[in-house]
């Protein structure tokens, strides 16, 4: 990248893209130069924010994109994608003084009742798109924590996930087709077909790729009529391992509640004590939406798989509970505005034979360094599950002695979790955070093949720099 050739890249666009808003003053800037990561909260603190984007370019549609990604090749100046800002993994940091592409302006809405999919600009976010298809009767089911502002083109770019996963799935599985700009400013369109057998699954190479690859512009997702009934509940259970024990039998057996989320001791604690339910147990959350008589035949099919695991059923206060503040992150952001406080949630994902391990020693690793450490387990599969270790620490200290305390966690937890079988990240990506730790988990292989794909794409290694160690 070239930072000298920044302004008259500027000054074209304003020549040939007059429509596209262009932002340099300072406070413009500083704006956009964090998202959600607990190290630009601890920056924020510390004095002068160390990183600014050179200026940000808000485009109306995938033509301006397609312009504007020609132009940075021809002069050589680094763009990063920015979308509602709420990433917390580092992904849009801005270290080399880049340019962003601000995307929230491509809102383009579609639904396509008779295919069950509907499109929408990749600046919509999850909330603005699931309001409109519950508008015309639809759901999408993607029901991250970041829905108020996480959008489209950030939910494909890091693979992202919902509450409602375990019936819903992942965005890996809601995605049917992808609009997306290549480096070169070439606009990429897959094909809308439902299953092809005519090479790789290219949509593959951008999910979770965090724009390195390309721009996601649009998103044509799955959709389903809004649930006729929705129900939630809660069963307590004697350890966390018991209740490990049920869901993967009854997931393994194909029955998919919408919602499964485990609460182990430690986490269940204020749970248990708020519904006055028996102490010393572990607390599972469970939802269900659908037909009517689906969602009852899966509630009958659970209860079986709890109770012969020693599950006791507490009926649906604290499952209500849940559902209606499940938007929350006061916990941690209170913890990163402390002097010399942090915190996180890292979510891992590890198969059903690893998964107690990784959770038991993620724990263990975290607390000394931590005032408190919680862990749920809230997306299940066939063949394993993921865990939130979600961690609180206080220094004493500044707010750099709060940021180091971070990095310890952080570092400790990662390695934790590949030592004992699980993986860098399940949903949140890995950004600038965890980017060192992909060779870990990809092997030199692995790295090798998304380096050469990086190489062919974007020779001048122009597109979000420094993200998935590439």
């Amino acid at each position: 990248m070239k930072k000298e050739n920044i302004a008259p890249f500027l000054e074209e666009i304003k020549k040939i893209l007059p429509e596209v808003t262009v932002l340099d003053r300072e406070e413009e800037r500083l704006i956009y130069a964090h998202g959600c990561y607990p190290k630009e909260y601890k920056w924020i603190l510390q004095g002068p924010y160390k990183v600014l984007p050179s200026a940000i370019l808000m485009v109306n549609c995938t033509e301006e994109v397609s312009e504007i990604l020609k132009l940075s090749q021809k002069y050589d100046v680094g763009i990063i994608p920015y979308g509602g800002g709420s990433g917390i993994v580092g992904g849009s940091i801005a270290d080399q003084g880049e340019v962003m592409l601000d995307l929230k302006r491509l809102r383009d809405f579609e639904i396509h009742g008779l295919n069950g999919t509907a499109t929408g600009g990749a600046g919509l976010t999850g909330a603005e798109f699931e309001n409109m298809l519950n508008e015309a009767g639809y759901t999408c089911g993607q029901y991250p924590q970041s829905f108020q502002s996480a959008v489209l083109g950030g939910m494909v770019s890091t693979r992202a996930i919902g509450t409602f996963s375990t019936k819903y799935g992942k965005m890996d599985d809601m995605v049917n087709s992808l609009e997306v700009v290549l480096p070169n400013g070439h606009i990429y369109q897959s094909h809308k077909c439902p299953k092809a057998s005519t090479g790789p699954e290219m949509d593959q190479l951008f999910l979770g790729a965090e724009g390195v690859y390309g721009i996601v512009t649009k998103v044509e997702m799955k959709i389903y009529p809004v649930a006729e009934k929705r129900y939630f509940e809660a069963y307590t259970f004697e350890s966390t391992e018991k209740c490990l024990d049920s869901i993967r039998q009854f997931v393994q057996n194909h029955v998919y509640p919408a919602v499964v989320r485990l609460y182990d001791e430690e986490e269940a604690i204020p749970k248990l004590e708020q519904f006055y339910y028996t102490e010393g147990k572990v607390m599972l959350i469970l939802g269900y939406e659908g037909l009517a008589k689906q969602v009852d035949l899966d509630r009958e099919l659970v209860q079986e798989f709890c109770e012969k695991n020693g599950g006791v059923n507490r009926g649906t206060e604290a499952g209500t509970a849940w559902f209606h503040s499940r938007f929350s992150t006061k916990k941690m952001l209170d913890h990163d505005a402390i002097k010399g406080g942090t915190a996180d949630a890292i979510e891992v994902a590890a198969p059903w034979d690893c998964i107690v391990d990784v959770w038991r020693e993620m724990r263990k690793a975290l607390e000394p360094l931590c005032t408190s450490v919680d862990c749920h387990f809230s997306h299940v599969y066939h063949t394993g599950a993921s865990v939130y270790v979600i961690f609180h620490a206080q220094t004493g200290g500044d707010d750099f002695e709060g940021e180091k305390r971070y990095q310890e966690c952080l570092d400790l937890a990662i390695r934790t979790s590949l030592k004992y079988g699980g993986n860098v990240s399940h949903h949140h990506g890995s950004g600038k955070a965890k980017s060192k730790y992909l060779a870990e988990e990809h092997g030199e292989a692995g790295m090798e093949v998304m380096k050469k794909i990086k190489d062919a794409l974007d020779p001048q290694g122009l597109l979000n720099k420094g993200v998935l160690g590439l």
